[in-house]
């Protein structure tokens, strides 16, 4: 896993001193500060100690193993004056490449198989984060899944009151500190439904209330105001979920039959 990958994953755990480091290695990733550990400490004005807790903290082994990754992550050479479609293009296949690093092979599966076996699956989000929740919904609607998209404050508290244990809420957030959100899974949680977060940060309460949950990148890592598309990475994980899914032949079957129905409808 690369290092800003680390960095968002282990964030949480970061005291003070760790942030300066974090910050500091982020604007400058490349250069004669990175030689020696003591020629980094030096640099940011913390202790050698601090830089190999930092290290250990992001689960390297020592300075060395995270000077080799982040000398590998940053080895590409700068493009000058280049187009802006070709800028957005780098952007997306930065984010794009990151999110396949970072998310969970073994939490996508059991994603899979709680929408697969649950009875209903309420679909939550606001602002982009609710256009992803309910173009999620629609994708599996489409597959014979049972379920609904909700993106107003107060239908995700009623629709979470009317979950059962048999039953799940997928919530979308980015930061995890959506206070909405973190009302309908605690809501969810007290039915003994499944509360899925996918989110890019851990240790959020919305985290604390979820019982899986699925990180996303951050897309605020492109240094770029003007960017502003923050779902690329949800986005990227509904197609994977979507594939996989329609890897089972019922699921393929029911979205062919959905779509040739759309199809007729169209002609006629």
């Amino acid at each position: 896993m690369n290092f800003e990958n680390r960095i968002q994953q282990f964030s949480y755990l970061f005291t003070k001193a760790d942030e300066k480091i974090a910050s500091y290695i982020l604007d400058h990733p490349v250069g004669d500060h990175f030689s020696t550990i003591t020629s980094l400490a030096h640099a940011i004005e913390v202790s050698t100690s601090s830089i190999t807790r930092f290290s250990h903290k992001l689960n390297y082994q020592h300075f060395q193993d995270m000077k080799f990754n982040i000398q590998h992550t940053y080895e590409k050479s700068d493009i000058q004056n280049v187009p802006l479609i070709k800028r957005i293009h780098e952007y997306h296949q930065t984010l794009i490449q990151q999110t396949g690093e970072f998310i969970s092979n073994q939490k996508i599966n059991q994603l899979i198989d709680i929408l697969s076996n649950s009875e209903q699956t309420l679909f939550a989000g606001l602002g982009s984060s609710g256009l992803t929740a309910t173009e999620f919904y629609y994708r599996t609607m489409r597959m014979g899944l049972n379920g609904s998209a909700v993106t107003d404050a107060h239908q995700m508290k009623i629709g979470a009151s009317l979950l059962s244990e048999n039953d799940a809420l997928i919530a979308f957030s980015n930061s995890g500190k959506t206070e909405e959100l973190i009302s309908a899974a605690k809501i969810a949680k007290s039915q003994n439904a499944t509360v899925i977060a996918i989110t890019n940060y851990a240790g959020s309460e919305l985290t604390a209330n979820s019982d899986i949950v699925i990180m996303t990148i951050d897309q605020t890592r492109v240094n770029d105001k003007q960017f502003i598309n923050t779902q690329i990475s949800a986005h990227f994980l509904i197609d994977v979920v979507s594939y996989m899914l329609l890897e089972r032949p019922n699921n393929m079957n029911r979205y062919q039959h959905t779509r040739e129905v759309i199809l007729k409808d169209n002609k006629s």
